[in-house]
């Protein structure tokens, strides 16, 4: 390996190897503005604080190698603005234009002979404009690229959170129950102490003792077991064979004060409250196609965050694992949903299966490729759609010197999983983005106004 190269670490290369032609590990964000930013100011932001991470300046090579790990090595020649490209949306620029555009980009690779990010400024987004990114998973998880994000506004120092340092599953205080933020195991963050070989040895350390701790380790056998011995996800018409054509949706902004007055109602988080009515929008929809819900439920991959981020490092990175989480779909009571979500999101199972799935992340990442291929084959039929939760800052933030609007995010499906659905808390509101396979949900819409209608029923019950 040449002196100026660096090995992927296994998540990572991972993350790399799950990318598939029908199924791209892209994450996409979006950030919509008051006012118009010109394209130069977008340019020299990103210049300033985007390529002070080495991993926007860097490419794969050999990424895609049988026997042996790809590396990160510095591209030659970089140059920003061949990663920025200016755009105006079609007539009649309204919100199902800017979701066409959208779920364009999520359909096409990135250029793997470059570094594999990009960035769009799109103009005839309401009376300014937006900017939309696209970053391979390898890079970073989502909680590590929401950190790298907020860094870009005009005074990062000026971003407040829900709560005091969002904390990782794994250093998690029991007495926590993240009610007033947008909380549960999804909402941790990131950043920290890397090995030699960037594999986070510190992390791993802490994550095997967590889960051979005294009065875990047990229940750790029973975790895993339950992993490798789960049933196949039931057949519905979420699920099926994958397109490489993508579609995108956002819900409407969701008031944060009235979800976490349904948490309340049922001693229950934010996270739980967004999960029941995923629940109950899976069920509107599967009802609305003449399909059977009763007795059906169907598992979400959760990522649960395993390291602060304070203690990330400019790696960047991704230090996260799944749980697999079955939610409640045959039930029409929202509030019989939210108290079997709050009692399955079990934060000590949580730990023990995120940090479980991230040593498999390791071993896949560090293994040839037909071993990669069998153990990912092993996870097929594992969920229907991916659910993140993250919250974001309370207070609304400025972009040189227009004020952000709105933050939007999409992570990408995973495996054989054709939906995601991302949970973004920001200034008081909630936006959940919806991405779908074409070919299982031509109209992601339809699913973002099935959630927004849970919510609003549950919420109008309670005056």
């Amino acid at each position: 390996m040449s002196g100026d190269r660096e090995r992927l670490s296994g998540p990572d290369n991972a993350w790399l190897q799950m990318g598939r032609i029908e199924n791209l590990t892209n994450i996409t964000g979006m950030l919509v503005f008051e006012e118009r930013v010109a394209y130069e100011e977008l340019v020299e932001r990103l210049d300033e604080r985007l390529l002070r991470f080495d991993r926007f300046r860097q490419r794969v090579h050999g990424g895609h190698r049988r026997f042996r790990r790809p590396e990160w090595e510095f591209s030659p020649g970089l140059d920003t603005e061949t990663h920025v490209t200016h755009v105006a949306l079609p007539e009649p620029q309204d919100k199902a234009a800017l979701e066409r555009f959208v779920g364009g980009l999520m359909s096409r690779p990135l250029d793997e002979d470059r570094p594999l990010w990009e960035a769009y400024l799109v103009e005839g987004v309401g009376d300014g404009n937006a900017v939309v990114f696209r970053i391979n998973h390898s890079v970073a998880d989502g909680f590590a690229l929401l950190s790298v994000m907020l860094g870009l506004v005009d005074d990062p120092s000026a971003v407040e959170f829900p709560f005091d340092g969002i904390e990782a599953v794994v250093e998690a205080d029991e007495g926590t129950d993240g009610g007033d933020g947008a909380g549960g195991p999804g909402a941790a963050t990131d950043t920290g102490a890397v090995g030699a070989d960037g594999d986070g040895d510190g992390l791993l350390d802490r994550a095997r003792s967590a889960v051979g701790a005294a009065g875990t380790a047990a229940r750790a056998v029973t975790v895993a077991y339950d992993l490798l011995t789960r049933p196949d996800e039931p057949e519905t018409s979420l699920r099926g064979d994958l397109q490489t054509a993508k579609r995108a949706a956002w819900t409407d902004a969701i008031d944060l004060a009235t979800v976490k007055a349904l948490g309340r109602e049922h001693d229950a988080t934010v996270n739980d409250v967004m999960l029941a009515a995923t629940a109950g929008a899976f069920r509107r929809l599967l009802v609305e196609r003449g399909e059977e819900v009763a007795d059906l439920e169907l598992r979400s991959s959760v990522p649960v965050n395993l390291k602060p981020m304070n203690e990330r490092s400019e790696s960047l990175g991704n230090y996260f694992g799944l749980i697999f989480l079955p939610i409640p779909v045959h039930t029409a009571d929202f509030g019989e949903r939210i108290d079997i979500v709050h009692e399955r999101m079990d934060r000590e199972r949580a730990m023990i299966e995120g940090v479980l799935v991230y040593l498999l992340f390791q071993f896949v990442g560090r293994a040839p490729g037909f071993v990669q291929d069998w153990v990912l084959e092993q996870f097929e039929d594992a969920a229907t759609g991916v659910v993140t939760n993250v919250p974001g800052p309370v207070n609304a933030l400025e972009f040189a010197g227009s004020e952000v609007s709105d933050v939007l995010v999409w992570a990408p499906e995973a495996n054989d999983q054709g939906l995601s659905l991302s949970i973004f808390s920001y200034a008081g509101s909630i936006r959940v983005g919806v991405a779908a396979d074409a070919g299982l949900i031509d109209e992601p819409s339809k699913l973002a106004d099935a959630l927004e209608r849970e919510l609003e029923e549950r919420a109008a019950a309670l005056e």
